[in-house]
């Protein structure tokens, strides 16, 4: 068959509508800890093509705004709210992205901590780190949430005196295929894995992974087939990799346990606090903190291997006084850390190869918590 010049351009033409296409701005939404200077949820630009923030403005007054959830429906956005007691906030996003709030209900514990919504954005779910328990909570087509009729209580301890004297479930997540969410608790040294109906917010024990004694599991992410499961633990700096099993949701053995730093690294005063997973599935970043204010903060970079493990590439300044976060921009540009003392968040260019690049650019926001994405 002949090629013409048209069928040609057509076919590029086809090609390059499959791609994934993204503006050049994108609305982030920074959680904070609502008290002294910051005063809840702010909103700012992110250019995609120089990654340069517009200055945040403030897009709904909240106490204890730590954790941000985005409804995939984008029209919607969950919080939790300890400062206004130990609630989980719901709000509409308006046309100029400020937050309208709708509702408030109780997280059923204590020191909610973390948020996040099933794929659906039928139900949003809730860890306390104060009480140990998690709950979820059924979202209404208005948006707002129902009181909880599941909430689980976690029991147990592990080998930290300090830390450890029980449970304190860190955050909680829908699997790949939301059919089970998975808890990670520092407090009992596990990853407590429910059944999930996110029609009904209810969700049913089926087991735990194990992470090692002392370990303090806090984040965890997926890969991108959904066959690995990546726990960071904060007390032991190290990204554990677990098999994941479809069929029952449980996860194997961890057959990696990969340092976020150097063998022989001083480890006195730091800790881990969250984990991201590039968008094209390669690449894994950590944040490290310095609790002692030394200057150690730091961001890991891991590259996924074809086997799901991982491979450290990358230890960069963070360029902020303990990242309480970091998040990933959807085009996979640009990832962002949120400086929760230094009150700043700067931006770093992720270049080809996965490694960050400073490229300079920061705003001012004071004790910054979360960095959270509308996706365009």
């Amino acid at each position: 068959m002949k090629t013409t010049f048209a069928m040609i351009r057509a076919g590029l033409l086809l090609a390059f509508c499959s791609l994934p296409v993204y503006s050049e701005s994108t609305k982030v939404y920074l959680g904070t800890q609502g008290r002294g200077e910051s005063k809840g949820i702010y909103v700012c630009d992110l250019n995609t093509e120089t990654g340069a923030l517009s200055t945040p403005r403030l897009a709904a007054t909240l106490g204890g705004c730590g954790f941000l959830a985005i409804h995939p429906g984008k029209k919607h956005l969950y919080s939790t709210a300890r400062g206004d007691g130990n609630n989980v906030a719901a709000f509409r996003i308006r046309e100029d992205y400020s937050l309208e709030p709708i509702n408030a209900q109780p997280s059923e514990g204590t020191g909610p901590c973390h948020v996040s919504l099933d794929a659906t954005g039928r139900c949003l779910m809730v860890a306390n780190y104060g009480s140990g328990s998690v709950a979820a909570l059924r979202i209404d087509e208005d948006g707002s949430l129902v009181k909880s009729g599941s909430a689980h209580q976690h029991e147990g301890s592990s080998i930290n005196d300090r830390r450890q004297k029980g449970p304190h479930a860190h955050s909680i997540y829908a699997g790949p295929d939301n059919k089970f969410a998975y808890a990670p608790d520092l407090g009992i040294d596990k990853v407590v894995i429910y059944r999930l109906n996110p029609e009904s917010a209810l969700m049913k024990k089926v087991g735990a992974a194990d992470t090692p004694a002392g370990a303090g599991p806090r984040h965890m992410k997926f890969s991108k087939d959904g066959k690995q499961a990546y726990v960071l633990t904060e007390l032991h700096l190290t990204v554990a990799v677990y098999d994941r099993d479809p069929a029952s949701g449980l996860l194997g053995k961890i057959r990696q346990n990969a340092p976020t730093l150097d063998k022989g690294a001083d480890l006195e005063g730091m800790s881990c606090s969250e984990i991201r997973v590039h968008p094209s599935g390669r690449f894994l970043y950590a944040a490290n903190r310095d609790v002692t204010g030394s200057g150690r903060d730091s961001i890991s970079v891991f590259k996924v291997l074809a086997n799901g493990e991982i491979e450290r590439i990358q230890n960069i300044p963070a360029k902020v006084s303990v990242p309480r976060n970091i998040g990933v921009d959807p085009s996979g540009k640009w990832l962002l850390v949120a400086g929760q003392r230094s009150g700043n968040v700067p931006v770093f260019k992720i270049t080809g190869n996965g490694k960050l690049v400073d490229n300079g650019n920061e705003v001012k926001v004071a004790n910054a918590m979360c960095v959270e994405f509308l996706v365009p």
